[in-house]
């Protein structure tokens, strides 16, 4: 780990919520010297230490493993002593499909996957973009990051936006073409849309990618102001298990369970 990975590291951990501690661009050169060295194959932590410069029991391999894992880029396997992690199909399809548009597309799934990401993303790229300070402000003051892990956290999701080209609004929702994981018009026509308010922008559909281009992303959602709905047909509990990791991404949007009122009161 260099020594800027070093202090960024030490700030995220002192007191602030989780978050990837490297950008998706350094993710995926590890992604990727995992894939020359080991190809798809479930590794041993202590290997995959060799391949990436650290100790088995290194925070810098732990920190850089749960990054990989935060951005959907890595798989876990087994626990303790037979642990093993492999690059998982998100990972895989960034780095060998050469499909026009297709890199893309995972490249904003993988951008949005961390949790704080996606609720980010939503308030500063589908609007215009604050300044540093209104950020920095925002992060201390409403999120409970101190002030050095809300330096490092904008500075890694700028990085990570701006690689996933996902700097302006219209690119938080994906294109209409069935690869980016939307599914057609006919499909999601049963699913009654949330009406707009005034003023505000229209609701923001999200799938995941689906294996193959001539496939039906097995889950599909959309989600407008304080709501969100969608359908799924899944088959498999990898598909379910993405399913949770979406709907808990987008928690966040969602007013809070209101009191039930006592007995006899109006």
């Amino acid at each position: 780990m260099s020594l800027i990975e070093q202090d960024d590291d030490r700030a995220r951990k002192e007191r602030s919520p989780s978050f990837p501690f490297i950008s998706l661009p350094k993710a995926l050169e590890r992604a990727e010297a995992f894939a020359d060295a080991h190809k798809r194959s479930p590794t041993r932590l202590q290997a995959l230490g060799q391949t990436w410069g650290y100790a088995p029991s290194s925070s810098g391999l732990q920190q850089t493993i749960a990054a990989l894992k935060a951005y959907g880029l890595l798989d876990d396997l087994g626990r303790g002593e037979a642990r093993k992690v492999q690059l998982s199909e998100l990972a895989w399809r960034i780095l060998q499909d050469t499909r026009p548009g297709a890199r893309d597309d995972s490249l904003r799934d993988a951008a949005l996957r961390p949790r704080l990401f996606a609720e980010m993303a939503e308030m500063w790229v589908a609007h215009d973009r604050p300044s540093d300070s209104h950020c920095i402000s925002e992060l201390t003051l409403d999120r409970g990051f101190t002030q050095a892990a809300a330096q490092v956290f904008l500075k890694v999701f700028d990085e990570t936006m701006s690689y996933a080209g996902l700097t302006q609004a219209d690119k938080l929702s994906p294109p209409s073409h069935v690869e980016t994981g939307i599914m057609p018009t006919a499909l999601v026509a049963h699913i009654p849309p949330a009406p707009a308010a005034k003023g505000i922008a229209a609701p923001i559909q999200w799938a995941p990618a689906p294996q193959t281009a001539s496939a039906v992303a097995p889950f599909t959602m959309a989600f407008g102001p304080g709501r969100l709905w969608g359908s799924f047909d899944l088959s498999s509990q990898e598909q379910a298990d993405e399913m949770i990791r979406a709907i808990s991404a987008m928690k966040a949007l969602l007013k809070e369970k209101e009191d039930a009122p006592e007995n006899g009161a109006e």
